[in-house]
């Protein structure tokens, strides 16, 4: 296993080689967008292999440096936070993601490149871009970097739930008031999509997560363009499942790929798991209190779905 101190200087290196090839990346980029633990970065995975594309992945995320964090390092209070607007970028949060849609991890190491297979990834003249922060600014990344689609993955919401009730990441929601998260959002002089959160300050951390899936779930389902998939369908039968994908995107597969393989962010103990487990372990796991607590918040701030989801 290589050692942290070579990792990063091969992070280093990679980033040198993504800056000097970056006008190979002439092709559209293409966006994967999809709430946390929903498949986003197995999808991924699967979609740049089969394309020979290169990755980058969450621009946003807390430690990524990025403008619209204040450009400092990690910040467990900005976990959690999905923009709600274009309105709350700056120009430096433009020229960020300028870079990455070219192919440029501006953060230079880390997670943008941990799923890079090896150096070749930098010669690709295509990106393919993880966003799960990106549900309610769709449109506008869409009309600036002339994708050549975005992919938006959904995954039954109690499963992803209680996943999420489960992760042991840097940051958890139990910890995170959405009306303070929100505070950009709330010194403009509009956004409904704040007033519809700030009900859920004082909620628990099941709600709170529900009130962020419904919203972003219903905004996506309102922009134009965007190829719907559903986690379970591409678990079930991913050679028909990917091949409809990137048929929808107008794109050929040029190297087949194990679709059985964990992606790099499985935790690890659901490595391996059986497909059984990744549909319907949420129904025996999550207490009966909680299923009936996140059913009341999706079906208040997402009326529809019931159309979309059996949710028990």
């Amino acid at each position: 296993m290589m050692d942290l101190s070579n990792k990063n200087l091969q992070c280093k290196l990679w980033f040198l080689l993504d800056l000097m090839l970056q006008s190979r990346v002439s092709k559209s980029p293409i966006i994967l967008s999809g709430f946390w633990r929903s498949g986003t970065t197995w999808v991924q995975q699967v979609v740049a292999e089969s394309i020979c594309a290169k990755t980058q992945f969450e621009p946003f995320e807390p430690n990524a440096l990025c403008p619209l964090h204040g450009g400092a390092g990690f910040d467990p209070i900005q976990g959690a936070y999905i923009p709600l607007t274009w309105d709350v970028f700056s120009e430096k949060d433009f020229r960020f993601l300028d870079l990455v849609f070219k192919g440029i991890s501006p953060k230079r190491s880390s997670f943008n490149y941990f799923a890079r297979r090896s150096w070749q990834e930098c010669l690709s003249d295509r990106v393919v871009v993880k966003f799960v922060r990106a549900q309610f600014i769709l449109p506008a990344l869409m009309q600036r970097y002339k994708t050549q689609g975005v992919v938006h993955i959904s995954r039954h919401p109690m499963a992803v739930i209680q996943s999420l009730m489960n992760a042991k990441w840097e940051w958890d929601f139990a910890n995170i008031d959405l009306s303070d998260l929100y505070w950009r959002e709330n010194e403009l002089s509009i956004c409904p999509l704040w007033e519809e959160l700030k009900v859920y300050k004082n909620a628990s951390k099941e709600e709170k997560i529900a009130a962020l899936w419904a919203l972003s779930e219903r905004e996506v389902r309102q922009s134009e363009n965007i190829v719907f998939v559903k986690y379970e369908e591409l678990l079930k039968e991913p050679d028909v499942g990917f091949s409809n994908v990137l048929k929808m995107l107008g794109l050929q597969v040029k190297k087949r790929v194990d679709y059985s393989k964990d992606s790099p962010v499985t935790a690890s103990n659901r490595v391996g798991a059986s497909l059984e487990e990744r549909l319907n372990s949420w129904r025996t796991n999550m207490p009966r209190d909680s299923q009936i607590k996140v059913r009341a918040v999706l079906r208040s701030l997402w009326p529809e779905v019931d159309k979309e989801w059996e949710l028990g």
